[in-house]
């Protein structure tokens, strides 16, 4: 007699989120661009991460659904934006660093949601260690 599987309960695959992701990279690098998406719109929202990434809003969902791949330039943009929201969530609160992200900064002389969009994260991460050392200085 062959072993047999047991049936899940019912609702139990419903609960787990589906994450299929259609990235660029194959294997672990498209993994772990998926979990850092579902992450960051766990974290803010679909709206919110579309917003923060300059996509359109439907975009990250049709991502995670693996309905749709991610640029090479998404994917820079969506590693970037988890990196630089790990860091904030180290100083601020979400709503706080948010508002850090959207709100001019003088160390930068532009918001830092902008340079992150067009230069990268290196720039806004000088910014918040910036920011961390006038915190604790």
């Amino acid at each position: 007699m062959g072993t047999r599987r047991k049936k899940a309960p019912s609702g139990y695959a419903a609960k787990r989120p589906r994450i299929a992701f259609r990235v660029s990279e194959p294997g672990a690098a498209g993994l772990l661009l998926g979990q850092r998406l579902h992450r960051l719109i766990a974290d803010f929202g679909n709206n919110r991460v579309a917003s923060l990434l300059g996509v359109s809003p439907s975009q990250p969902s049709r991502w995670q659904k693996g309905e749709e791949r991610i640029s090479a330039e998404s994917q820079r943009g969506l590693l970037d934006l988890d990196y630089v929201m790990a860091r904030l969530l180290q100083l601020f609160p979400q709503e706080q660093a948010e508002i850090w992200l959207n709100s001019h900064n003088a160390y930068l002389g532009a918001r830092p949601i902008d340079v992150l969009r067009l230069r990268g994260a290196a720039g806004v991460v000088q910014a918040i260690d910036a920011e961390a050392q006038d915190a604790y200085a």
